[in-house]
C-alpha cells in the first residue's frame, strides 16, 4: 500500500501512551520502539489489523502489549492513541478515537 521512497512518520503520541512506555523496562521499550519504526516503513504489515467501526483506527499486536493508532492518509502520518497490555486496553474505551 506504500510506495517505495515515501515513508509515514508518527506525528502525534498520546501522553498515556508515552507515560506506559517509559514506565516499561529497557528490553520492552526497545522492542516496542523498534516496532514503531517499522509502523513508519509500512504501517499497514505486521501484526496489524484495522478496528471494525473505526475508520482509520488500526490496533499493532506486539507481544502482550497493543498500541492503537491512526492513519492519516493526507500527511502520511500516524498518531499513536493507545497502549498498555491485551487486557488492561480491553477496558479502555474505544468510543474517544
Amino acid at each position: 500500500m506504500t510506495s517505495h521512497g515515501e515513508s509515514w512518520r508518527i506525528s502525534k503520541i498520546a501522553n498515556e501512551a508515552r507515560r506506559a512506555i517509559e514506565s516499561l523496562d529497557l528490553e520492552t521499550q526497545e522492542r516496542i520502539l523498534t516496532e514503531l519504526e517499522g509502523l513508519q516503513t509500512d504501517p499497514f504489515s505486521g501484526h496489524v489489523k484495522k478496528i471494525k467501526g473505526k475508520k482509520d483506527i488500526f490496533r499493532l499486536r506486539s507481544g502482550r502489549f497493543r498500541v492503537y493508532f491512526r492513519i492519516v492518509s493526507s500527511s502520511r502520518s500516524i498518531e499513536i492513541l493507545l497502549f498498555d497490555q491485551r487486557g488492561a486496553i480491553k477496558n479502555k474505551t474505544l468510543e474517544r478515537l
